[in-house]
This record gives structure tokens, C-alpha cells and sequence, in this order.
């Protein structure tokens, strides 16, 4: 059943240091009480997509509030991101307002919340509070630790960038008064891909960007990049503290793939039973987006299955918690996934899946292994005495990332970067049998350096008969960082190290004919911010130098791709 909807604005909602925050507040036009649907957002509530969702949400039966954070657009106070540092109020700002949504005309008291990356992260901040009238949450691709999305604590700059400037500065620069900056966020965007894209990403050192690049956000910014291999986030340590079932949703190809830690986590170590019962995981072929889950992504078509309503799966999610009896779901399996080439969903009793089992795929070749010489070899066969693949990484020249305007990553055929001298490529003949690969993906690396410092990329891709190279995931590991975040130190030169890089989980059937390949650099830019090589601080230097690498795969030092193979 569907209702015709009413609509109030900038309804005032006072916080506990007397600071008004406004939200608009959208409901069904009937008579009765309804559960609240709550979104805390800093991308401006009155945005159209924004009133879209409200408006939907609001036909199927919910009170849905969509609040400006702490001072964002029309609600009051100082904006304080907390994806820069533990500097902000939003656990206590979210705790008022739920409490204070509860109490509006027409609800209830039984109050959900919902949204997806910054909007995601205010809920589970929120949730740490336990507000008495809180229900449950779908919170959407927000990793549960900063550094999973950052990786191996390494810059995304192409993403952070364009969020900074994009998208947090044009309110702040409104608030300042900046007549230079653009005056909505998607007039910004358009400009930084016509105009400044390629001028601040190539900026050096990146901590002097002018302040005028990003009106009133440049403070944080710099204080970001000083203190940038903290997990400010700290989720995994307070799961204990939340006591309400969550549905986590995330895509393959979202650069909050870490998510899914959420739900382990929760699982895990969640305060009360009812909480660890209630969690539930949906990921699927998507990238990093709220609404559009569609079967097209990036390159690749992923059949009719891969698309889904979100407004189906918020309705299913909160008719059961807010309009039901409020108790689990004890027949239902807690975890949805897409398995992409099979290009079907499939029900899971956890993750990662009891059932894999891992499988070594060793690196191969006679010396060569970049694609102008024929490429590598990935076997299950171990190696036995061969030569090393070499090659040099300029950072004034790196590998480019092929992602989309706005630094999301997607589905996009990586033949485009083919031929490249620096990209050392392993894959296996066309496969007589499918393969079916799901969870976390590692690569073990024996590498060596000129550099004190540098990085390695690992690129894991399927690659059909067609030659289209699908890239599936990816994982970097900064040198420095190999050990340690909190004690960084250099490489020894021409020293062979075993280094282990962490690739992004997936979910993929290899089918017949298609080969599974891996391929090896030292840069994907902007995706991830360059390395100097130098071993200095990289976002307070303009330097950079040229490091020669070496790539070994011999009996002594196995290179090898481990992949969660499920057993056909």
C-alpha cells in the first residue's frame, strides 16, 4: 500500500549545547502513527535526489527525516568531518535527534535509520550512544576501519580530493562567503572534470593545495594527510557497544568493500544477542552509490539479477523491525551475495564462506613478463629456478587508475593500460573448467627495491575470450607500512623482501575459456596517491625519484597469487 505524502522544511531540532540543526520531514498522508525513518546527511537534505528518497520512502507507510549535520546547509554550528580525525560531536548529535524524531507528531517511537557512506558512518556513530528509541539501521559502504578503505595506508586521492573539493567545500565556501566557488556540488563536479581535475591531482606537495582550492575545508585537509594512517573510525572496537540488528549493504566494486567487517564484526561482538542475531549482509556488483543498483556497471553488464530496488530492499528491512513483531529471522541465512560470471545472487550462512579453500596460483616467466614481451605465467606448479622480472617505476609517470569522473571504481576493460613496460602481467592458459572465487584475495610478494621506500599494486582480473580484461579487485602495500603503521621503517636497497598485499575480497566465477590473471605494479593514479620513492613524507615533498624493481618467483622465493576457491 502506497500513501500520498506531506512535506515540512527546516523543522528545528535542538541538540544538548543548545546548537539547532534543521531537518525536512516528509510522512504519509493518513491517519495513524508511523515509524521514523531517520537520515543524518552532510550532502544537503534538499538536494533532488535527497527529496526523491524521502518522498518514496515516505509512500510506504514511514515518517523519513532527513537532517543537515552539524553545520552543513541550513542546520547551525561548526562542521567537524570525522573521516579526518575523532574531533566531532555526531555520536551525541545523533542520539538527540533520534530521540527527538521519536517524539514528532505522527510517529510511533520505533525509529530506523538509514543512508549509505558518510551517511552511513554518522549512524554507527550514533549507534555506539544506544538512543532507547532506536530500532535498527541499513547502514551502506562504510568500512569499518578507516585504513580498509584507505589501504595499507595509502592516500585514495583521487576519491578524498574531489570529495574535499567538491563536495564539502562548496558549503563551506557559501558559509565564507567564496563567491569564486561553484555554488551547488554538481556545478563543482562539472568544473573539476572540464577545468582543475588534472591541476590539483597532480599538485605538489599535496599538503600545500591552495586554501582557495577548498574554501574552508584546507585545515582539515592537511590534518588529515599529517595523521593519515589512524583508523579514526575505530568500529571494531565498539561493536560491543551496539545493540541493534543492522542490514549492511555494499558493491564488489565499492572503495568501502570493508564494510563486510562491519557484519562480522557485529556478529561477532555485538552487546546483546537480538543485535548479533539481526545483523545481515547484502553485496553486490555495484560500486560505491546509494539508489542506482543497476545491472549495468562501469564495462560490464551484469544481467537482469544484478538489478535491485533499494527501496524494496529499506521497505523488507524495516517493515520486519518497525512493523513487525521485532523478533529475527531465524530461517533466513544472513548474508546475500552476487557472484559475478555465474551473474546470479546466492545465500550465505557467513562470511568469508566455510567452505573455500585456498589456492596458490605461482608467478611465472622467463625474465619478461610485461605484455610487449608476451606477459607471465600463473600455475599451481611451483617454481623452480627463474629469473626475476624487472622493470622501473617513475611516479612522474604512473600506471593510471581507469575508474569514473568522480573516482569510484568500476568494471572497466583493462586493456587500455596494455603495453605498459612497468606492469609485470601473470595469467593462467583459458581455463577448461569454471572457477569459482569467493572472499579474501592475498598476494605474497618477493620483491626488492632501489628505492628506501616504494609501492606495489596487485591487480587481480578476468579476462574473457574476447580479450576484455575485467578487473575485479585490487589491493597496494606502501613499503614503509609493511610491518607496521605506528613504526614505519625503510627498505634496505636490492634487498629481497616477502611481502604480503591484501586484495580487496570478490566474488567471481572464472568461466571456461577465460583466464585468470595478475598484474604486478608500483602505482594506480590517482586511485592512490604516488609514492616519491624517496622515503620522505610524500605530502610535504615535491621531490621524486625513479626506483628500479624486481620481481622474484623461484623455489626459494615463491611469488604467489592465494585465491578462496569454492569447490565446484
Amino acid at each position: 500500500m502506497t500513501h500520498p505524502t506531506l512535506a515540512e522544511t527546516n523543522l528545528s531540532a535542538p541538540m544538548r549545547d543548545g546548537t539547532v540543526l534543521r531537518a525536512d520531514v516528509y510522512r504519509p498522508d493518513a491517519p495513524g502513527a508511523f515509524p521514523v525513518l531517520l537520515c543524518r546527511t552532510p550532502y544537503d537534505k534538499s538536494h533532488p535526489r535527497q527529496v526523491e528518497t524521502g518522498r518514496r520512502l515516505a509512500e510506504r507507510g514511514y515518517v523519513v527525516v532527513l537532517q543537515d549535520v552539524r553545520g552543513r546547509h541550513a542546520s547551525d554550528g561548526d562542521f567537524l568531518p570525522g573521516f579526518y580525525s575523532a574531533d566531532h560531536r555526531d555520536a551525541e548529535d545523533g542520539y538527540d535527534t533520534v530521540e527527538w524524531a521519536a517524539g514528532l507528531p505522527g510517529s510511533d517511537g520505533r525509529v530506523g535509520t538509514f543512508g549509505a557512506s558518510y551517511d552511513g558512518w554518522v549512524q554507527w556513530e550514533l549507534a555506539t550512544t544506544r538512543p532507547p528509541h532506536l530500532v535498527c539501521m541499513l547502514a551502506g559502504g562504510i568500512a569499518a576501519n578507516l585504513l580498509d578503505r584507505e589501504l595499507g595506508g595509502v592516500l585514495r586521492l583521487g576519491r578524498v580530493l574531489d570529495w574535499t573539493v567538491n563536495n564539502l567545500s562548496v558549503d563551506a565556501a557559501r558559509r565564507l562567503g567564496d563567491r569564486w566557488k561553484a555554488p551547488t556540488t554538481d556545478e563543482a563536479s562539472r568544473l573539476w572534470v572540464e577545468r582543475d581535475r588534472g591541476k590539483w591531482l597532480w599538485y605538489l606537495p599535496l599538503r600545500d593545495i591552495p586554501e582557495a582550492a577548498m574554501p574552508g575545508m584546507g585545515g582539515h585537509w592537511r590534518r588529515w594527510l599529517d595523521d593519515h594512517t589512524t583508523d579514526h573510525f575505530r568500529f571494531q572496537e565498539r561493536h560491543a557497544e551496539v545493540d541493534v540488528p543492522v542490514l549492511s549493504t555494499v558493491g564488489w566494486y565499492d572503495q568501502q568493500i570493508g564494510t563486510i567487517q562491519q557484519f562480522t564484526g557485529m556478529r561477532a561482538n555485538g552487546r546483546t544477542e537480538r543485535a548479533r542475531a539481526g545483523q545481515r549482509l547484502i553485496i553486490g556488483p555495484w560500486t560505491h552509490t546509494l539508489v542506482d543498483l543497476d545491472r549495468q556497471v562501469g564495462d560490464v553488464d551484469f544481467g537482469p539479477q544484478a538489478e535491485r530496488s533499494y527501496f524494496d530492499i529499506a521497505d523488507e528491512w524495516f517493515g520486519h523491525w518497525l512493523k513487525g513483531d521485532g523478533r529475527a529471522e531465524p530461517d533466513r541465512p544472513p548474508v546475500e551475495l552476487f557472484v559475478m560470471g555465474a551473474n546470479r545472487w546466492r545465500s550465505e550462512d557467513d562470511w568469508p564462506l566455510a567452505r573455500a579453500r585456498a589456492a596458490e596460483y605461482f608467478l611465472h616467466s622467463d625474465g619478461h613478463a610485461d605484455m610487449r614481451a608476451g606477459a607471465g605465467r600463473l600455475s599451481r606448479e611451483a617454481p623452480g629456478e627463474e629469473p626475476a622480472d624487472d622493470y622501473v617505476y617513475d611516479p612522474r609517470d604512473p600506471l593510471m587508475t581507469l575508474y569514473t569522473p568522480a573516482g569510484q571504481h568500476a568494471p572497466l576493460d583493462q586493456r587500455a593500460l596494455d603495453g605498459r613496460p612497468d606492469v609485470m602481467v601473470y595469467q593462467t592458459p583459458p581455463l577448461e573448467r569454471g572457477v569459482e572465487v569467493t572472499g579474501p584475495v592475498e598476494v605474497v610478494l618477493w620483491a626488492a627495491s632501489s628505492a628506501p621506500d616504494t609501492d606495489f599494486v596487485a591487480k587481480l582480473i578476468d579476462v574473457w575470450p574476447d580479450g576484455f580484461a575485467q578487473e575485479l579487485c585490487h589491493g597496494i602495500v606502501r613499503c614503509r607500512y609493511r610491518d607496521s603503521f605506528d613504526a614505519p621503517s625503510p627498505l634496505e636497497p636490492e634487498r629481497p623482501y616477502e611481502l604480503r598485499i591484501r586484495v580487496n575480497p570478490t566474488s567471481n566465477l572464472f568461466r571456461p575459456g577465460h583466464r585468470i590473471r595478475l598484474d604486478i605494479s608500483s602505482s594506480d593514479f590517482p586511485n592512490f596517491d604516488r609514492n616519491h620513492n624517496t622515503g620522505g613524507d610524500d605530502y610535504r615533498e615535491a621531490r621524486l625519484r625513479t626506483a628500479r624493481q624486481r620481481i622474484f618467483h623461484d623455489a626459494v622465493r615463491p611469488s604467489r597469487l592465494v585465491l578462496p576457491v569454492i569447490p565446484g
